[in-house]
């Protein structure tokens, strides 16, 4: 059960409105009329809130469930269950919407008195800053945007519709779209690491690119973009960020990608639509991973990964290849830890 001290109590929905959400399917109509007033793990759901199974390896959690009602695939084997089943092909996104809908975003907060934004600045309808965020010269706001407390929205900067920036965040040289979602303390559009090596020490190299974010983008906090060194980099729609990534200057990140935390994406690095970095990897610059492929996490990135492959270890390789040879090696190790019997 959600902590009241920071999740508003939701209001019921009747299983029969679940359906309607979610597109599920009840398997017994005489229970539309049932209230679900909250969500849950299986472990840990009471009987009047939802939760979902989707994995065979929590059947034994399924089976024990407490919850009210629950999301499974239209093949799972409900025998013996006392939970109210409902049937989804992706038990998981009906779970989902459910938790939005029982838990949406706050209603916006207006514009704080103890916040600066300029003269020069403009506000849409309905936009929210909070305490001591700062919109300078020549910034717009979208429409409903809403704006953290601490947060510093440069000069020039625009931030679409609908769009959430976080806590201490700082925008900057930055075109922000709609529905983008920007987590505490991450730092957009600073200028990328670029220096010209002399005999006079290192002579910075100056940025003038920008980054574009399209819409429906989510940045996770303490995540740092840089902005372009002459062209853009850009974050394309739909793709999720973790926390605690870095991006280089003049990275082109496509459609709906996925970048687990702690990642490193040096200058010019490529990720073509659909691509998933696991937790960890490190990309050199100027490297393209392809249409769909994945790296498995903590490799390290030097060559171009081919559309729709799996690479992984350091130096990444196609997936195979890393396991033949790490198993290879650990038989090695072994065969050397056995006593010579010459």
């Amino acid at each position: 059960m959600a902590d009241p001290r920071f999740f508003s109590a939701p209001a019921s929905l009747t299983l029969a409105q679940i359906v309607e959400l979610t597109g599920a399917t009840l398997v017994d109509q005489g229970q539309a009329s049932i209230e679900i007033v909250g969500i849950g793990s299986l472990d840990r759901a009471s009987g009047n809130e939802i939760s979902f199974w989707s994995d065979a390896k929590h059947k034994e959690s399924f089976a024990g469930t407490k919850a009210g009602a629950c999301f499974v695939r239209p093949d799972a084997d409900v025998s013996g269950t006392t939970t109210i089943v409902l049937t989804a092909d992706d038990p998981q996104l009906a779970y989902a919407r459910v938790a939005q809908a029982f838990y949406p975003d706050e209603a916006p907060e207006g514009i704080s008195p103890k916040s600066y934004v300029s003269e020069g600045a403009e506000l849409g309808r309905d936009c929210s800053v909070s305490e001591f965020a700062v919109i300078r010269e020549g910034a717009q706001i979208g429409d409903e945007a809403r704006i953290g407390a601490n947060a510093v929205i440069g000069k020039g900067v625009t931030v679409g519709r609908r769009s959430t920036i976080g806590d201490n965040v700082t925008l900057s040289h930055c075109l922000i779209g709609d529905d983008v979602r920007i987590h505490n303390g991450a730092r957009i559009g600073q200028d990328g690491f670029g220096y010209a090596p002399s005999l006079e020490g290192h002579i910075k190299i100056p940025q003038i690119g920008r980054v574009i974010i399209q819409n429906k983008v989510e940045i996770g906090a303490g995540t740092c973009i840089d902005r372009g060194a002459l062209d853009d980099t850009v974050i394309g729609e739909g793709t999720k960020i973790d926390n605690l990534v870095q991006i280089g200057h003049n990275c082109r990140i496509g459609r709906h990608c996925i970048i687990v935390a702690h990642c490193g994406l040096s200058g010019s690095v490529e990720l073509d639509d659909f691509a998933v970095l696991g937790g960890a990897v490190g990309v050199a610059d100027h490297v393209k991973i392809g249409k769909g492929s994945q790296v498995a996490a903590r490799s390290g990135v030097h060559r171009d990964v081919p559309d729709g492959e799996i690479h992984g270890g350091y130096p990444a390789q196609p997936i195979a290849d890393w396991r033949r040879e790490f198993g290879l090696l650990r038989r090695m190790v072994r065969q050397s830890r056995k006593p010579d019997k010459s």
